[in-house]
């Protein structure tokens, strides 16, 4: 049987729903805290994994599988059933969370990504280990403009940046379905394999973006990626990365960038 406890979120008075992309509630000094950090090296990383799909998803089992073979410390801490569209809603109270019988590193949990992730980060790992990179996904379906300040997908790796001190960055992956009838019901299984190994690579090569000088400058931002319904090989793969000028507050002031990255054109 699986092993269940109760649990309550321990974090500060916080709004029930944050605005995707709010993602600088720290300041600079709690992000460059950690000299010489993991996720400045090529090591391997300690990755809290999440998604609004639940912990038993197609979607992150299949990048659960690949960032493990690619030897990274994995836990999986999701909700327990589909919560999508919670944005960065928080349970509060008793929390209910279930660890997997034939895996001590899978929570369900019985609230919002978002309370996922703070409870996986402040009471499932190990006392004097936390996350260096927190991995949403991957997401039945693509998430841009106004969904993402509904994406419970978005809101998870957000809460990393906003509710962990100090903060934790994160990586969005989305997958838009194919128009398949095959696809009609989820995602085909190949093509979330097809995601997930690229997802890794990618991973371990952009790592040092958040870096500068062994220490980690970047925690308050979140990658999001939107995978087309393709094989992963030649066609443009974009993501987005959103910011807010250090020092300043302004109305229009996040910076947007835009970065292609390679994935594959399914032969029709």
């Amino acid at each position: 049987m699986n092993e269940s406890t109760v649990l309550r979120p321990t974090t500060g008075t916080w709004a029930a729903v944050l605005v995707a992309f709010a993602m600088c509630h720290a300041g600079p000094a709690l992000a460059e805290a950690a000299a010489d950090a993991p996720l400045c090296g090529s090591g391997p990383l300690e990755i809290l994994l999440t998604n609004d799909d639940g912990f038993e998803a197609p979607g992150i089992r299949a990048l659960h599988a690949a960032l493990r073979s690619a030897g990274h410390r994995v836990r999986l801490v999701a909700p327990a059933s589909n919560a999508s569209g919670t944005s960065s809603s928080f349970t509060w109270g008793r929390v209910t969370v279930t660890r997997s019988d034939s895996d001590p590193d899978v929570f369900g949990v019985a609230g919002t990504p978002a309370t996922a992730v703070v409870l996986g980060a402040t009471a499932l790992y190990p006392p004097g280990v936390r996350p260096d990179l927190v991995v949403s996904g991957i997401n039945d379906g693509t998430n841009t403009g106004s969904v993402l300040a509904l994406s419970g997908t978005i809101g998870a790796a957000l809460a990393g940046t906003m509710l962990l001190d100090p903060p934790v960055p994160g990586f969005a992956i989305n997958a838009e379905r194919p128009p398949t009838p095959q696809a009609k019901a989820a995602l085909p299984a190949q093509h979330l394999d097809q995601v997930a190994a690229h997802v890794t690579r990618l991973i371990a090569s952009t790592r040092g973006w958040f870096c500068e000088r062994g220490r980690v400058v970047r925690a308050t931002t979140v990658l999001n990626l939107n995978y087309p319904a393709r094989a992963v090989a030649t066609a443009p793969l974009i993501f987005w990365r959103a910011s807010r000028p250090a020092g300043r507050r302004r109305p229009g002031g996040w910076r947007r960038r835009v970065r292609p990255v390679r994935c594959s054109r399914e032969r029709r």
